[in-house]
């Protein structure tokens, strides 16, 4: 298997889809290690997933099933999973995420030029901060300088059945969405540690809710 560095961390990967090969090799290196995390997808898992997501290319359900299995590795190394679209902001990173029960595509909401990463964001805590990196996760890929990470600034809530203009969100309506946002991505054996790294993110983010994205600058200037 190649090994590539995604997230600060090594990350072996076995692949037999092109797109996603071609996703992934922006990151890989050539030195050895020891993997931190590996990732693989079986045949027998492939088919089962195919018959699963019917419609969906061979291409696309492995990229969805290594994002999913990334996901679920990223908490062994102080990090969480959330999907997510983030944009850079005066030098941090604002993520835009919406609840896992609406219908909010955000990669449409947000153009790919104003975008720092799209769908799955590598988000672990370094030097007492949350970084957020580029990853080859997700439909389009990695869309920055490959490496490139970004201290965590704010988290916006994107849905206009809770939120009409901008607002600060206070912690006892941040919770439930953001439980809602990241427990899609996580295994039930792990919602006691997500509880704990819920406590650390509400010391060192904001958090604010909004209907819509369509003045992205104004949000951005306010979050």
């Amino acid at each position: 298997m190649a090994l590539y560095r995604i997230s600060d961390l090594n990350v072996e990967i076995k692949t037999n889809s092109p797109s996603f090969a071609e996703n992934i090799r922006r990151y890989e290196v050539d030195y050895q290690a020891d993997p931190n995390i590996t990732l693989e997808m079986s045949d027998d898992r492939l088919i089962e997933m195919m018959e699963e997501y019917e419609g969906m290319t061979a291409d696309k359900v492995e990229s969805l099933y290594m994002a999913t299995l990334y996901s679920w590795a990223i908490f062994d190394f102080n990090g969480f999973p959330i999907r997510a679209v983030g944009v850079e902001n005066d030098g941090e990173c604002t993520l835009f995420a919406a609840p896992d029960d609406s219908s909010i595509d955000l990669s449409m909401m947000i153009p790919r030029g104003k975008a720092f990463v799209y769908h799955y964001p590598g988000i672990r805590m370094q030097d007492d901060d949350y970084y957020v990196f580029d990853t080859p996760f997700g439909e389009l890929g990695g869309l920055s300088v490959t490496g490139k990470k970004l201290v965590l600034k704010s988290i916006v809530f994107v849905d206009s059945r809770r939120f009409d203009s901008l607002r600060a969100i206070e912690a006892k309506d941040f919770v439930p969405l953001f439980m809602r946002a990241v427990s899609q991505n996580v295994r039930q054996e792990r919602t006691k540690h997500t509880l704990f790294i819920l406590e650390r993110v509400m010391h060192r983010v904001k958090f604010f809710g909004v209907g819509d994205v369509n003045d992205l600058d104004f949000i951005l200037e306010r979050v």
